[in-house]
C-alpha cells in the first residue's frame, strides 16, 4: 500500500473515498448501532424507521466529502439536527467514523486521516450548531410575539 506521508491532499482523500466507498455496508451498520443507541436521548419526532436512511445517508456524506471538493458538511451537520439528533449522537457517529477510518489505515496514514476526518467532523458539528441558533431565534421570536399579543391584550 502506498505511503501517504508522500501523498497529496487529493491522493489522501481519493484514498479515503475509496475505503469508505469499498466497506459502506459496514460503515452503515455501525452508524445505524449508535443511532438505534441514542434514539430515546433525542427529540420526540425522529422515527425508528428512518434510521436506516439516516446512516446510509451519512456514509454517503462522508463519502462526498472525500470526493467532492465543495461537498457543505456544515449542511450536513444541519440536516442532523433538523431530524432531531442531540448533540451526543452526532458525537458518536463521529466516533464511529474515526474508529472506522481507523481500522482501515496504515501507521502512516493515521496522522494524515485524522486532519481529514477533523476538517468533516469540525463541519458537522458548525453546523449542528448553527442549526440550534437558528431554531432558539426562531423560537424566541415566536415568544417574544406572544408574549407582545398578551401584553397588548392586558392593556385593552
Amino acid at each position: 500500500m502506498e505511503n501517504t506521508n508522500s501523498m497529496q491532499p487529493v491522493q489522501l482523500t481519493d484514498l479515503l473515498a475509496h475505503r469508505v466507498e469499498a466497506n459502506q455496508d459496514d460503515l452503515v451498520g455501525h452508524y445505524l448501532s449508535v443511532l438505534r443507541e441514542s434514539l430515546f436521548f433525542n427529540r420526540a419526532e425522529l422515527r425508528p424507521s428512518a434510521l436506516k436512511q439516516i446512516a446510509a445517508d451519512e456514509a454517503e456524506a462522508l463519502l462526498c466529502f472525500f470526493r467532492q471538493s465543495g461537498f457543505s458538511a456544515a449542511e450536513r451537520g444541519e440536516q442532523l439536527h433538523q431530524a432531531g439528533f442531540n448533540v451526543r449522537a452526532v458525537l458518536k457517529l463521529s466516533q464511529v467514523t474515526r474508529q472506522f477510518l481507523l481500522n482501515h489505515s496504515e501507521d502512516g496514514q493515521i496522522a494524515p486521516m485524522l486532519e481529514a476526518v477533523d476538517a468533516y467532523e469540525m463541519a458537522i458539528v458548525e453546523g449542528f450548531i448553527q442549526s440550534i441558533d437558528n431554531t432558539n431565534k426562531t423560537e424566541r421570536g415566536q415568544l417574544e410575539r406572544v408574549l407582545t399579543a398578551l401584553h397588548q391584550r392586558g392593556n385593552d
